[in-house]
């Protein structure tokens, strides 16, 4: 009997996950303190954070791992508690979704005006030197007609030696 490729690696890794220990893909204490900001006044993220209170805090989410609470409930906990303030970034609803869509928002436009505003900036070089270049037929239309004959044999005459 003979398996292609693509079986013997989902079985693999079937066999895997049966194998890992649950206690592997148990939740960290780490990943519940990257969502939460200490709320001594540091602000710094929980787990990056060093005073006294922190230590509480991770006490605290430890307490709630061990009961067997999720990553959410306890997010929720925390914000039932002390209100959206506390998460390290805020959740992706209603007014907040401004905190989201506007470095974007704020790219696009400014890459946009950067475009207009280099536009008009070339447009307005090129007419300088339409400007710069024909001056000698502004010349020519104003001399006299007995001048620019006169230039027109000097000119000859020059050719000509």
């Amino acid at each position: 009997m003979r398996f292609p490729r693509a079986n013997i690696v989902l079985l693999f890794l079937v066999l895997a996950a049966l194998i890992v220990p649950p206690a592997a893909m148990a939740l960290t204490s780490s990943e519940v303190e990257g969502e939460l900001m200490c709320d001594c006044g540091c602000g710094d993220v929980l787990v990056n954070c060093t005073c006294d209170r922190s230590e509480e805090l991770r006490a605290i989410i430890n307490g709630m791992i061990q009961s067997g609470k999720t990553k959410e409930e306890i997010l929720q906990i925390f914000v039932d508690q002390f209100g959206e303030v506390i998460l390290s970034a805020p959740p992706r609803r209603g007014f907040n979704l401004v905190a989201y869509g506007a470095p974007a928002a704020g790219l696009l436009i400014g890459t946009a005006l950067a475009v207009v505003v280099v536009r008009r900036w070339s447009a307005a070089g090129r007419r300088e030197e339409d400007e710069e270049a024909s001056p000698d037929e502004a010349v020519s239309e104003s001399l006299p007609e007995d001048v620019e004959r006169k230039i027109d044999e000097e000119l000859g005459r020059i050719e000509e030696d």
